[in-house]
């Protein structure tokens, strides 16, 4: 082989025709990337010969084959990769270079790079995915270089190739990765712009629609998660296919079919494309409106608005296209999502104009689509759209849905299942009719609809189907009769009200009289002559029968909304009196047809549909009418109706929805009768109860007509009734039953229990969430005699357990399921004795759980519930008489026993843990006023802690019992023996951890080693609390902390253990302070200060609470010269620490010392406000820092500003003023996203200061208004469709913190309105003045009256602002800040500034938001 030891072997070895050019030789690539690496060998423009030899390989050769091709191979774009990276950053491989901006124009001029990008986008296509992905971002570094040259020396024609390989291959690879996209992105920019500027735009149209439309529809169907990428493809698309050119040749040929054939056939293969159908008609509106000036003459003489026309009747032209092609396909949910997409863009953009015929027939044809799809055969999914479809023509023109109604409300009948879009439907229709005052036509319209859609149904569905399903409609959702329901209460006028009655009463007296129940019932009693009537006319006749039932039922059901919500305070009195005669009559006619239809169904031991569901909704009827409040309450003495009621019941095959009716009849009635015939109803229902009520499986939808006969369906009506008699009737069934019923009924309920999980995401009710209902209701409780019966119930199930050796496991079990319904009432409606007793008996069964051979996770479940409900007990002060030794016996049960010693989970510790605070803080309070030795042997016990076994359980219950002790009571309150106690207990454990704890091996110690190096450090910490407590300074102490610091500096385990063990020994840090001497306190004060920065730099922001709370009593024992020091070192790091991390936590702790700051320290404190005010100034990226340090900053002086506003003086205000106002300058760099938080800050201080020291904001009004109008100026939204210079100049004027595509929502508005109403609020001063007692309140409103046109001025700015929108909401918000401001300016000063300071649309401004002020203004007197 021969060496290449020259420059001019290297070029011609690059240039030999065979590779390796020496036949057994090394490859030319191989050859080139030694050359290059090779700094000593020198070759004149080396960099320029290797990328012409990288660049011309893959020229010749990007037709080979994969395996052959060198646009595949790594180690090619891996040197190309190399040379013009190093080239670029000025670097050099052995000779010195050319810059490359030199040398690279005129290369890629001479070879060009498209037609290889375009063979190698074509074999990444179809390139293993991991293959794919490991070569894919070496060529991309190399293109990111190479691309933005040679785009420009290339024609759109060449660029369009590249794109559409682009496009060719995203679809081969499937699963692009982000290096894949970002060569796609590079490509399309260059693309669009290359359009933008191409005079051969109809050419590249037909090239693209011809060959890259198909993959370019199914990218953006596909897009997915990439949406940032997919924008840039389809905006590449959308200017290739809406530009200027193919506009104006679509508007000469007045139609443009090429698009709509080229989308066609890609529908027909990929059904994902329907959803990009909309989008497209989106951009293609938003094109003819940016081109509107050259697609529309602008001829003097067109009429005004002519040009919006125009762009109408395009729209409409092309959403006529675009519903042709959805109608050629199948209709499927995506067919029809599309269809429902395109006409809401039709809506958005206001398209439709009724006079334009073509866009009514459009429009007209999507109705037609939309009525054929609604039908109880259709796929649920397909009526949906198809309704939401009618809905947004609704928002379109309601004018053309108005004739349609009868025949949409007749398909809603017959759809099953309430959907969100038909309940949108009908709110459209209602509202509708609510403005024009027609909701009686509305609702005679539902009852017109009723009777034709059933009877034209009636020949292909059996009634019971038509009944179900009607019932199931949305017309039925109870969301739609309440709203109904509201509408004829509010806008039901007095003229409508009689005319409607009458209406819906003879509709059903029409129905009623088509029912034949007579005839039907005399030919059931007569078989010779039913044998000699025609089968054919006696099966027709039933049928009619029965269809006439289905159609009384429903209007019975609309009627009971109608008659109920009639609005009869709003009508004359004589009109009133005629009213309630003809309710009168009603409830009569119900009462009559009971009374007619219950005499066969008593006689009878089968169901008779027709006459159960005719029976039960006029027994509904009745019952609405007779609680309506229409009508005067008369005395109920039909003796006929009631005993037939009753009869019913005996008949086992009755209807579960008459069944239910029938109830709630009797019980409604039982008010009127004498007791014991209530008892003998309620008998009836008890003993139903009784038989069907079943836990496990029955759950009902809370919908009568959908239960049955069989034996599931007699469950779910046991559920129903149960549901009623607790929600409605229990205060009425408890004046009658008798004790033996209430017990009944407590026992069915009781049968129920509470599971372990009761909260489940089922919609239907269930038995548990019933029985939690009742538990949880305050009725339920406040009916004595039930709770009697209810507590007395409970009391025998635990009852067993006062002797634990007869306990079993099952009636264990039974028990815990007791306690855990114990849990879900309140325990203050048991008394005293009641608690003690079933304390009493937990204790008992906890005792015998602990010592069972119960599986772990069941023990740990049921003595979380036991421990639960003693906790709730202890917790009530005073609510609970046990004596000392039982409390005893308590606690060395829950400190000794097995179970507290492993607990098995967190809920059973903390819940253990909660439990034995309680049972301290209750025992010791006892020894207050006496002396127990059962106490003093229990305090003794805590000295067999082992300390080598610190997860033992004892040594947490004396953390606890520290606790407690140091935060409830005195040493010296408590006897002389228990004091004695504490005292030996302190030395023992003192004495015996102090050691451990100076030779612990933090540096080495494993992850469960520091685990309980920490329980044992806070043991250390628990009797450095007990020693202050007790008051001990006998003994010399030994201070721990620093040494235990240095040791933690050395252990980096990243754990929740490592956090925890710092936090320790931070704690035992500040406990030592309190003990330490007078000469050493200040160095020690430093330690803590270092220390407690780095803790709290240490931990996640989650966890820092438990750090932030040993601050407060840290000062609280500070001198005002120790406070003064620590506020000294504080300022002192704000002002030397450069990091963001330690600026927050210096931020964070600063606001907390001026929180907790000790008495006396008034001056120290608005000292340290100042510095730091002063040091948050000179901070100069204070704006552009951390969006965290930035919000910590603005929390500082908010906290200080509304909890310490006493501290503030007048030199802060400047430094308030001046941070608030940079915060609000304009910024030419902006942040990714808005941060409403810094706006809501921002609020909270300037409102303080208003309401709080407005006699320093006095002093700087100028600085006030100059905030406010700054702060109106954010309020803006930048107009759509801008250039990118206008745009630029509109958010040079937003902060930093405002992205112009994330606008200043509507809550920030509000509170900003609300803070201009702060102005003129009288308020109190806070501060440390003599004479605050004899202040008066007062506003801002006067002294602000001569700035607050300025600040009106900077609002009718931000609205007339050309490249701005105040968008209709935002000024709704901020209607009531600016009629606060107007209030302040007056008439003289409103006619000065119109004069000087407004031009001509400030003006009109000024005069509309005038006169919509003087509209709300109180001028009144008095």
């Amino acid at each position: 082989m021969t060496s290449i030891d020259t420059p001019q072997a290297f070029i011609r070895a690059l240039k030999a025709p065979s590779d390796p050019p020496a036949q057994g030789g090394r490859l030319k690539i191989e050859i080139a990337r030694q050359i290059w690496d090779d700094s000593s060998f020198l070759v004149p423009n080396k960099a320029e010969v290797v990328v012409d030899w990288i660049l011309s390989k893959f020229l010749k050769e990007k037709d080979n084959e994969i395996t052959l091709n060198p646009l595949l191979d790594l180690r090619f774009w891996t040197l190309l990769n190399d040379v013009i990276t190093s080239t670029s950053t000025g670097g050099s491989s052995g000779t010195q270079t050319r810059p490359l901006k030199i040398w690279l124009p005129p290369l890629l001029s001479r070879i060009p790079v498209a037609p290889s990008l375009v063979a190698l986008l074509r074999l990444l296509g179809r390139l293993d995915p991991a293959l794919r992905s490991s070569i894919v971002p070496v060529i991309f570094s190399s293109l990111a270089i190479i691309w933005p040259v040679s785009a420009q020396k290339m024609n759109t024609e060449a660029m369009l190739e590249c794109f559409g390989a682009f496009l060719t291959a995203y679809h081969g690879a499937h699963v692009a990765d982000d290096y894949f996209m970002r060569i796609g992105s590079l490509i399309t920019t260059s693309y669009r712009n290359s359009v933008s500027n191409s005079s051969n735009k109809k050419k590249v149209y037909s090239v693209f629609l011809q060959n890259y439309l198909p993959h370019w529809l199914e990218l953006h169907a596909l897009s997915g998660s990439h949406a940032a990428f997919s924008d840039v493809v389809y905006d590449a698309g959308i200017e290739t296919l809406f530009n200027l050119d193919i506009l104006r040749r679509a508007r000469d040929s007045k139609t443009d079919t090429e698009l709509f054939e080229a989308i066609a056939p890609v529908l027909t293969s990929n059904a994902d494309v329907y959803a990009v159908l909309p989008r497209i008609f989106a951009s293609y509106i938003e094109s003819i409106k940016k081109y509107r000036g050259a697609l529309v003459s602008q001829s003097s003489s067109q009429t005004p608005g002519s040009a919006n026309a125009e762009i109408q009747t395009k729209g409409i032209q092309f959403l006529a296209s675009c519903l042709l092609l959805l109608d050629a396909h199948e209709q499927s949910v995506k067919t029809w999502s599309a269809r429902v997409a395109l006409l809401k863009v039709v809506d958005k953009e206001s398209l439709f104009d009724r006079r334009n015929t073509e866009a009514a027939m459009v429009l007209d044809r999507a109705i037609g689509h939309a009525l054929e799809s609604i039908d109880i055969k259709t796929a649920n999914d397909l009526a949906s759209y198809a309704i939401e479809c009618l809905s947004t023509l609704a928002h379109i023109d309601y004018d053309m849905i108005v004739p349609l109604v009868p025949r949409v409300l007749s398909k809603l009948l017959l759809l099953p299942g309430p959907h969100v879009s038909s309940l949108e439907f009908l709110d459209l229709i209602l509202a509708y009719h609510n403005k024009t005052r027609t909701v009686n036509t509305f609702t005679e319209g539902l009852v017109n609809a009723l009777s034709s859609a059933i009877e034209a149904a009636s020949s292909n569905n059996s009634p019971i189907e038509l009944y179900q399903s009607a019932l199931s409609s949305p017309l039925f959702n109870a969301i739609h009769l309440k709203r109904l329901s509201k509408a004829l209460q509010a806008f039901l006028s007095g003229s409508q009200v009689l005319p409607l009655t009458q209406h819906t009463f003879n509709f059903l007296k029409q129905t009623w009289e088509k029912c034949n129940v007579g005839r039907g019932h005399t030919e059931e009693r007569s078989p010779k002559r039913r044998r000699t009537v025609n089968m054919g006319s006696t099966s027709s006749a039933k049928s009619q029968e029965d269809c006439s039932a289905v159609i009384f039922s429903l209007l019975s059901h609309l009627a009971m909304t109608v008659f109920s919500s009639l609005p009869l305070h709003t009508v004359t009195q004589e009109l009133r009196d005629e009213l309630r005669s003809l309710l009168n009559d009603i409830r009569i006619f119900a009462a009559r047809i009971v009374k007619k239809v219950m005499k066969p169904l008593t006689k009878s031991d089968q169901t008779v549909w027709s006459l159960s569901v005719i029976s039960s909704a006029s027994l509904r009827l009745w019952y609405a009418l007779d609680v309506s409040g229409h009508l005067a309450p008369v005395p109920f003495d039909d003796e006929k109706l009631y005993k037939r009621a009753l009869k019913a019941l005996q008949n086992e095959k009755l209807l579960p929805e008459l069944l239910i009716e029938v109830f709630r009849f009797l019980f409604h009635v039982s008010l009127h009768r004498d007791q014991s015939s209530s008892q003998a109803a309620f008998n009836h229902s008890l003993a139903y109860l009784e038989k069907n009520f079943q836990v496990s499986p029955a759950s009902w939808s809370g919908q009568l007509h959908r239960l049955s006969l069989d034996k599931q369906g007699q469950k779910e009506c046991a559920l129903a009734l149960m549901h009623m008699i607790v929600e409605r009737w229990l205060p009425v069934i408890e004046t009658f039953a008798s004790t033996e019923q209430l017990q009944r009924l407590i026992q069915v309920m009781m049968s129920i229990g509470v599971a372990e999980n009761t909260c489940r995401s089922i919609p239907e009710l269930q038995a548990e969430t019933l029985l939690l209902q009742v538990l949880h209701s305050a009725q339920f409780w406040e009916l004595h005699k039930v709770r009697v019966v209810f507590l007395s119930h409970l009391d025998q199930i635990v009852s067993g357990h006062d002797d634990v050796s007869n306990t079993d496991s099952i009636s264990a079990s039974t028990t815990v399921g007791a306690y855990r319904l114990l849990l879900t009432l309140p325990v203050e409606y048991l008394s005293r004795s009641a608690r003690a007793d079933f304390a009493r008996r937990a204790l008992n069964l906890d005792r015998h759980i602990s010592s069972s051979a119960m599986p772990l996770k069941a023990k740990s479940r049921d003595l979380t519930v036991l421990r639960a409900f003693l906790s709730r007990v202890f917790s009530i002060p005073n609510g609970i008489d046990f004596s000392v030794e039982h409390l005893c016996d308590a606690l060395k049960h829950l400190i000794t026993s097995e179970t507290s010693s492993a607990l098995f989970d967190e809920t059973l510790e903390a819940t253990t843990t909660g439990l034995l605070k309680l049972i301290f803080f209750e025992t010791f309070k006892k020894l207050q006023h006496s002396s127990s030795d059962v106490v003093s042997n229990l305090i003794s016990d805590f000295a067999q802690i082992d300390l080598r076994l610190i997860s033992d359980f004892r040594a947490q219950s004396f953390i606890h019992m520290i606790t407690v002790l140091n935060g409830d009571f005195k040493f010296k309150g408590l006897p002389n023996d228990l004091q004695f106690a504490m005292q030996q207990i302190y030395q023992t454990l003192s004495m015996a951890t102090a050691p451990q704890l100076s030779t612990l091996q933090i540096e080495t110690a494993s992850v469960e080693d520091v685990r309980d190096y920490t329980r044992l450090m806070m043991l250390w910490r628990s009797l450095l609390c007990l020693r202050r407590w007790i008051g001990s300074k006998d003994a010399p102490l030994p201070f721990l902390a620093t040494t235990l610091f240095s040791r933690l500096s050395a252990w980096n385990h990243d754990s929740t253990a490592r956090y925890d063990i710092h936090v320790a020994a931070l704690a035992i840090l500040l406990e030592e302070f309190d003990f330490c001497p007078e000469n050493d306190r200040s160095s020690r004060l430093d330690y803590i200060t270092a220390a407690y920065t780095y803790t709290l730099n240490l931990l996640p922001p989650c966890a820092r609470q438990q750090v932030e709370r040993f601050l407060p009593r840290l000062c609280s024992n500070l001198s005002a010269s120790e406070f003064s020091q620590l506020l000294d070192l504080i300022t002192e790091d704000l002002n030397c620490n450069d990091s963001s991390e330690m600026r927050i936590n210096l931020l964070q702790m600063s606001t907390d010392l001026l929180r907790s700051h000790p008495q006396g320290t008034l001056k120290q404190t608005q000292a340290f406000s100042s510095r730091c005010l002063q040091i948050l100034l000179s901070w100069r990226d204070l704006t552009d820092c951390p969006i965290e340090l930035r919000l910590q900053a603005l929390e500082f002086v908010a906290k200080n500003c509304a909890e310490q506003p006493a501290v503030l003086r007048i030199g802060d205000m400047g430094s308030i003023w001046i941070l608030v106002t940079n915060f609000l300058a304009g910024s030419s760099v902006h942040d990714k996203d808005t941060t409403p938080e810094i706006f809501h800050k921002i609020i909270n201080i300037i409102s303080a200061l208003i309401r709080l020291r407005h006699d320093l904001v006095i002093h700087t009004l100028p600085h006030l208004g100059s905030v406010l109008r700054q702060l109106l100026m954010m309020v803006r939204t930048v107009r759509p469709s801008l250039g990118i210079k206008q745009t630029s100049l509109v958010t040079a004027t937003l902060p930093r913190w405002v992205n112009a595509t994330q606008p200043i929502g509507v809550g920030e508005i509000k509170v900003l309105s609300r803070l201009l109403e702060t102005l003129t609020t009288k308020s109190m001063v806070r501060n440390n003045a003599p004479n605050s007692e004899t202040q008066k309140a007062e506003s801002l409103a006067k002294p602000f009256s001569k700035h607050a046109a300025y600040v009106l001025k900077a609002y009718i700015t931000a609205m007339n602002d050309p490249l701005c929108l105040l968008p209709s909401e935002h000024r709704r918000e901020l209607q009531r800040g600016l009629y606060a401001l107007c209030s302040m300016i007056g008439d003289h000063n409103r006619d000065a500034m119109m004069v000087s300071a407004l031009d001509a649309g400030g003006k009109l401004t000024m005069k509309a938001l005038w006169k919509e002020y003087e509209k709300q203004r109180y001028v009144g007197k008095g």
